[in-house]
Formats: structure tokens, sequence, C-alpha cells
């Protein structure tokens, strides 16, 4: 009777995201109640002629104990759109983890720079901390029938160190290159950083699927995590 009642209690407090509808003529229509455009970007993503969107959506409301106890945040949701000659527009994704949210940021608030397409690939960037700053760029591109987290890049900047150190990752391919670089302008005040880039061959593993894809938990490479 115990182990019931604590699943009805853990069913009961669990957050459900909304199901999109899958088709729909007004791009806009796809936003369900209760959500708020955050950004949107059009352009060329599957190969034909017809425009598609990239949407990301924030919930109007804040959820308790969202992604951690005693923290309330608001859901985000990006999800895409395929242009359709029948339906207008036809629901290609939706991914309700992958996106980082408005406090994830630190002093900087929301982290949320970037959101475009270039060559049929969506790039989100990202920017935060605290003294000690850091970036990230998520490349997501429709191959084999899916969405796959294609190229990633984690940059931290030291002010203290006058360092920028840039992992820039091609997991289609393995490829990685690592530059380091003055982050400050040099003078007298600051340590001296000679810039370097080198290239490396890293361990090939199955590409991450935008719809099972949650931000932050992903370990790529040492001890970077996506």
């Amino acid at each position: 009777m115990y182990f019931f009642s604590l699943c009805i209690l853990l069913i009961h407090f669990t957050f459900q995201y909304p199901h999109l509808k899958s088709t729909s003529k007004d791009p806009d229509s796809f936003i369900p109640e209760g959500y708020h455009q955050i950004r949107r970007v059009s352009g060329q993503l599957n190969g034909d002629t017809l425009t598609d969107y990239v949407f990301i959506i924030e919930s109007n409301d804040l959820v308790s104990n969202l992604k951690e106890e005693g923290h309330d945040q608001k859901p985000r949701i990006l999800f895409i759109l395929f242009g359709d000659k029948e339906y207008g527009f036809k629901l290609a994704a939706q991914s309700n983890k992958s996106v980082m949210l408005s406090d994830d940021g630190g002093v900087f608030g929301d982290p949320l720079q970037e959101l475009f397409i270039r060559n049929k690939v969506i790039h989100v960037n990202y920017f935060g901390g605290s003294t000690e700053k850091w970036a990230y760029t998520y490349k997501w591109r429709y191959q084999h029938g899916d969405w796959l987290l294609i190229g990633a890049t984690y940059t931290s900047m030291s002010p203290y160190n006058n360092m920028l150190e840039k992992y820039d990752f091609n997991l289609n391919t393995g490829d990685m290159e690592h530059t380091i670089k003055p982050f400050l302008e040099e003078d007298e005040d600051v340590p001296t950083v000679t810039p370097k880039t080198k290239r490396y061959k890293i361990k090939k593993n199955k590409l991450y699927s935008l719809n099972s894809f949650q931000v932050g938990v992903n370990l790529i490479y040492k001890d970077i995590n996506f």
C-alpha cells in the first residue's frame, strides 16, 4: 500500500510537458496555451524549397522542482517545423530538455544568446558564469531520419589567468580543435598567454538525438559536459 501511495505522489508531482500539434497552416499555432515565444528563426533544413522554422518557447508560469528540489523554473521547449505542401507545416521535432533555462546563466541571467540556421544546421548559443565565464554552442542537423548533435563548442574565459580556452568538437568525424589565447589585451597587469591551437582525434560515439537530449549531462571529452 505504501509503495502504491508513493507512486501516486511521484506521478502527481512529475511535470508534464504539453504535446504539440502535428500539423497546422500557421507556425504560431504550434505554441500551446500557457507558453510564449522567446526565439524563432526560419530557413532551409531538409533539402526542399519550403521554409522551415525553429522555435524556442517558454512557459508563462514557474514550475516547482522542475530540475532540482526547491527550485522554481519556467520550462522551455525547442521545436522544429518542416514546411509541407499539403498541411502547411509539420512538427519535425519537439525537445523538452535540450534548452538552458532563464536562470541557468549565473549572474549574467538568461544564458540563451542566439538561435540561427546555417547550411541546414541549427545553432544554439549560450553564455554565462560570473568572474569565470563560459559559452556553449550546440549544432543540430537532420540526418539519417533524426535530429543529431553533429557539433559542439565549449569556451571558458578567465580574467585572472587572462586565458580564453576553447574546445570545438566535430562529433560526426571525431575531430577536436583546442585553442588557447589571451582573454584580455596584453598589458603589465595581466599574465602573458601564448596563443596556440592543437587538433586531436577523440573517440567517436553514437550521436546524441535531439528528441531525448538533456542539456548539461552528456560527457563528451574529459570533464566537458554538454
